[in-house]
């Protein structure tokens, strides 16, 4: 078994999430790749895990710690570590060692590289990334902002503890309009909410009063327990969930605008 970088035999696997199953959507996938393109040159490592037999059976990705959702310094950040857990393709593959041997390169090429630990985020549940995963090799827990935990492991005395970056300021409630917000994390390959929200308002532009951020990263407004996130009137839409049919998301904002118009 092998942790390699992607090329371009790997790197369809990684930005659709291990989804081979189905082909790419570019469209879907573009700011995966943009955010690849900028930050491979700044300690950005985008792996997946092959099996003897050729097979992808996992993914992760790290990058040192400025350019990431958390706060700190002279730390490699893990921003993604996924075991594949469909039932398609290679089947599921948790539970078999994948994840403490993808951990295990981490932090040797962390040590090797001169970084004085290694923050990760998790959360407070058994249903996906979970804490306890991170905790059972070794990692403590540092910060927590609600179902979202930041952990770490120092190599040396004088690591100093990272923190999360906390939300700031969100635009508030329209007065006639629905204030949509999006912040997508770039580097995210599960939730999409971008493409998902753009696809959602089309139709009904004159209901909504619609911004993009950028990546949650150096004081970004969203932070990492969102996994960036979508906004309706400054409350989160579907927090810690993935976003979902953009029929789903019209039909919400819909119901906000006929809701202001019966005050």
């Amino acid at each position: 078994m092998q942790l390699l970088d992607i090329n371009a035999n790997t790197e369809r696997a990684f930005f659709t999430c291990l989804h081979l199953e189905e082909p790419e959507n570019l469209e879907w996938t573009a700011h995966r790749r943009q955010w690849y393109a900028q930050y491979k040159d700044r300690g950005y490592k985008a792996q997946v895990l092959i099996r003897d037999d050729g097979r992808i059976v996992g993914k992760c990705h790290t990058i040192p710690i400025e350019y990431s959702p958390f706060l700190g310094e002279d730390l490699l950040a893990i921003l993604c570590i996924y075991v594949h857990m469909y039932e398609h393709h290679v089947g599921d593959q948790r539970r078999r060692g994948h994840g403490r041997f993808m951990m295990n390169h981490i932090e040797q090429h962390a040590r090797a590289s001169g970084f004085k630990g290694v923050v990760a985020w998790a959360m407070d549940w058994e249903d996906w990334n979970p804490v306890s995963f991170y905790e059972y090799v070794g990692y403590s827990r540092i910060d927590q902002e609600d179902k979202v935990v930041v952990v770490w492991k120092p190599f040396c005395s004088d690591a100093k503890p990272p923190r999360l970056l906390r939300l700031d300021s969100l635009p508030g409630e329209g007065s006639e309009k629905v204030n949509v917000l999006v912040a997508d994390n770039q580097w995210c390959n599960s939730n999409d909410k971008l493409a998902t929200a753009r696809e959602a308002i089309k139709g009904i532009e004159h209901l909504v009063e619609y911004t993009e951020a950028g990546s949650p990263c150096c004081n970004r407004i969203i932070h990492l327990g969102h996994v960036g996130g979508v906004f309706l009137d400054g409350r989160a839409y579907r927090p810690y969930q993935l976003i979902g049919d953009p029929e789903e998301l019209r039909a919400e904002i819909v119901r906000l605008y006929q809701q202001k118009q019966r005050r």
